[in-house]
């Protein structure tokens, strides 16, 4: 009995793989897609930050803004696509076996703590390197 139970949720097991290869390659492209421009975004500020430092601003005062800025704008990006997410999850949700819940909060959440860690790193990285150099190097930086 088994062995013709599995027979028959094959088709919504293979929809199943190929929907979740497809969110885990999604998931992919988002990440290097916001790692690219939270990167551009962050190196054309090397400027700001240089005259942010060659005023007194202290290095961590000017990280907590640049991530703090850069977070703020991936969040507004997260609650949109988590939205459209939750939409678009429920007619996909026929190819599923039933044991499997389409709308798992779990799966938004880890997909959400994936993507801010991406900001984070992409962000982090650059103000870092910004910060270190000198001052008068940055004002010439274009």
């Amino acid at each position: 009995m088994s062995e013709i139970f599995a027979g028959a949720l094959l088709p919504s097991r293979v929809g199943a793989a190929i929907l979740g290869s497809m969110a885990l390659f999604g998931l992919l492209l988002a990440s290097i897609g916001l790692y690219g421009v939270l990167l551009y975004a962050t190196e054309q500020r090397m400027r700001e930050i240089g005259i942010r430092v060659a005023l007194g601003a202290t290095p961590g005062d000017v990280l907590a803004m640049v991530v703090g800025q850069s977070l703020r704008l991936v969040a507004v990006g997260m609650a949109i696509g988590l939205a459209l997410a939750a939409v678009a999850v429920r007619p996909l949700s026929m190819f599923l076996v039933p044991e499997v819940r389409p709308a798992d909060p779990l799966n938004f959440v880890a997909v959400a703590c994936a993507l801010a860690l991406v900001a984070s790193l992409a962000t982090l990285a650059p103000t870092a390197r910004a910060l270190r150099v000198d001052p008068a190097a940055a004002l010439r930086h274009e």
